[in-house]
């Protein structure tokens, strides 16, 4: 017959609830550790893919930079000096034989008056040349296509039979004479040499990369039986797998991200990062397994198992030991202390003469528990309290996150423009804000402000500054018109966080002239097509709300098809490193020189990205904004 439970001994009690308890945790802990463990690791890895992307990208770019630098060189060089057919041809040979990344180069220039294009290429270090025979060469891409649309373009993947007979992709730019296309000027590369940069064992530690043309073709793989005999959508279709046709799709698009692949393909069941090659806008990829993904979460799983199991039965056995030598005359004390444990703090505690240690300890649960009800009674009250203020500061974090433009591709539908704005407050809410907003059908006007302190405060009068300006701009189409306003308004009504720095502009959209004003803000840059900036550190006037009658003027500036204007707040300078050292003009000058090519989302993440780099460690913060935006760069559609 079962034993009563009344009648169970407390070491038994004890042993049973403990050990019942404890099982309960370890599952929990099992299955939570699990979940945990296993997004740490797939957030880890699938970063740690993303910089291997990264790293091919860079690698393969900046080749592809490079021939194009050298293509655009003996272009310019060519035109502006009016060079012999001979001295074209030795200059060429030089830049052939001192650049191993060029494999051959083609000058086919004067072509429609009969001159034969001529292919330069090295065997073993020696300088080789042929003419190129016949006119098929014009039906084919390298040559028609450039030819066609009158400008530079990359061929995707053909095998060169007038030359080394190798397969290549080449850089193709017209000629011009008087504005008449006269030829083409060839630079290739040895496709072989694009793949050993991306499969290279050697360079990676995880996954598996490959490369994809601008149409899905893979180009390079670890299995050589895909490379140039598969595509992205014929491997869907082969094997029936949707997600392989949306990352192709994505890849030729110039997209980036993750996606997860399932099926019986090449790739089946793995993770994939992918990103896009500014260059020729094709797309590097590394793919891992998600069986090796969770190797680690599994070997720390089996560890924390028979962790637990050991300890489990240790703390089973220490405890059933202790408990028998004390059960007898703790019996009535423990019953009331589990009276105590279940809330009862009105639970008479029993006394006992056993033992010196039994009477001191009813006294002190005594002592505990009418010290346990006064300090219940306060933390209720304290617990309600800061719940209150706590719901107060988390939706005023939401009223003002909802107050920022949201990111999207074209902000408020404009076509000509980009933008991309990242606001990362030092605690829940700050002091600092940015807007943009269209004054009417032609003018596009953007702000970037930081108020003198943190807090709600700050943020409400941010919410001020956001509301003002939006409700003003209509009547205004100058920037120290608007910037006037707002600081009659500051200085009007003195609020305690009324010192506003603030940068305003106004882009002429049909024109792309930007006029600005600044009153005690950071500098203003603008980068360039060719990633050089300019730093415009003229201030208009003082901050804003301390004196009413205030002067402030103003600048224009001519801004170029796909300049990139960049806005911050004193969060990235001043952010400081474990040395106490501030980040500063100079160190954001210096990530501006490694930055890519120009593209609002990829200069804030990347800017954001270095600036938490050098601030790590360190236990100063401050609010951060940026916001970046780039006019009719030629990559908007």
């Amino acid at each position: 017959m079962a034993q009563n439970k009344t009648n169970r001994s407390l070491a038994y009690q004890l042993i049973s609830f403990v050990l019942t308890f404890m099982l309960i945790i370890f599952v929990i802990s099992i299955l939570v550790t699990r979940i945990l463990y296993s997004k740490i690791m797939l957030d880890i890895q699938l970063s740690n893919m993303r910089h291997l992307v990264h790293e091919r990208i860079y690698l393969i770019d900046g080749i592809l930079f490079k021939v194009e630098s050298l293509a655009k060189m003996a272009r310019s060089v060519t035109a502006d000096y009016h060079l012999s057919d001979v001295e074209k041809e030795t200059m060429l040979r030089t830049l052939l034989l001192d650049n191993p990344q060029v494999h051959s180069i083609c000058l086919a220039d004067n072509v429609f008056k009969g001159t034969q294009p001529k292919v330069m290429y090295t065997v073993r270090h020696r300088f080789m040349q042929r003419d190129v025979s016949g006119l098929d060469y014009r039906y084919q891409d390298w040559f028609q296509i450039p030819h066609s649309i009158g400008k530079p373009y990359w061929t995707e993947p053909w095998v060169d039979n007038q030359g080394k007979g190798e397969m290549v992709i080449s850089y193709s730019m017209p000629l011009y004479d008087k504005g008449e296309i006269t030829g083409l000027l060839r630079f290739d590369i040895e496709l072989k040499y694009l793949q050993e940069l991306t499969t290279n064992p050697s360079n990676f530690r995880i996954g598996t990369s490959f490369l994809v043309s601008s149409t899905g073709t893979l180009v390079a793989h670890p299995d050589l039986d895909l490379v140039m005999n598969q595509s992205l959508f014929s491997l869907a279709q082969e094997y029936d797998e949707p997600s392989l046709s949306r990352l192709g799709s994505a890849m030729i698009a110039g997209e980036n991200g993750y996606i997860k692949i399932g099926g019986k393909s090449p790739f089946k069941n793995s993770w994939i990062y992918y990103q896009n090659i500014m260059s020729n806008r094709w797309s590097v990829g590394v793919s891992i397994e998600e069986s090796v993904l969770m190797e680690e979460v599994n070997l720390i799983l089996l560890i924390q198992t028979m962790t637990s199991i050991l300890i489990f039965l240790l703390v089973g056995i220490a405890i059933y030991a202790r408990a028998l030598s004390v059960s007898r005359p703790l019996k009535k004390l423990a019953e009331a202390a589990d009276g105590i444990g279940a809330g009862d703090f009105d639970a008479e505690i029993p006394l006992s003469d056993k033992s010196q240690e039994i009477v001191t300890l009813a006294q002190s649960f005594s002592a505990m528990q009418k010290s346990l009800k006064g300090y219940i009674q306060n933390l209720r009250i304290t617990t309600e309290e800061k719940n209150q203020i706590r719901g107060d500061v988390i939706y005023a974090s939401e009223i003002q996150t909802k107050l920022v433009p949201s990111n999207v591709e074209h902000p408020l539908g404009i076509k000509e423009l980009r933008a991309y704005g990242i606001l990362e407050p030092a605690g829940d809410i700050g002091g600092d804000l940015y807007d943009y907003f269209m004054i009417d059908e032609d003018h596009f006007c953007f702000v970037i402000a930081d108020v003198l302190g943190k807090g709600i405060v700050a943020a409400m009068a941010m919410t001020m500054v956001s509301t003002l300006l939006l409700s003003i701009a209509p009547y205004y189409k100058k920037s120290q018109e608007l910037l006037l306003e707002l600081n009659k308004f500051l200085s009007r009504n003195n609020i305690e966080s009324n010192f506003v720095t603030a940068l305003l502009g106004i882009i002429e959209l049909s024109t792309g002239i930007l006029e600005y004003s600044n009153c005690g803000h950071l500098p203003l840059y603008i980068r360039k097509m060719d990633r050089s900036f300019m730093k415009y550190a003229h201030t208009h006037s003082t901050a804003l709300g301390v004196f009413e009658n205030l002067d402030i003027g103003s600048d224009t500036i001519q801004l170029n098809t796909g300049d990139e204007i960049v806005l911050y707040t004193d969060g990235i300078t001043e952010a400081m490193n474990i040395n106490e050292e501030f980040l500063g003009l100079k160190g954001l000058e210096e990530i501006f020189s490694g930055l890519p090519m120009p593209n609002p989302e990829n200069t804030a993440k990347s800017i954001l990205d270095q600036v938490h780099e050098f601030a790590r460690g360190s236990t100063h913060k401050d609010d951060i904004t940026l916001l970046v935006i780039d006019y009719k760069h030629p990559g908007i559609k």
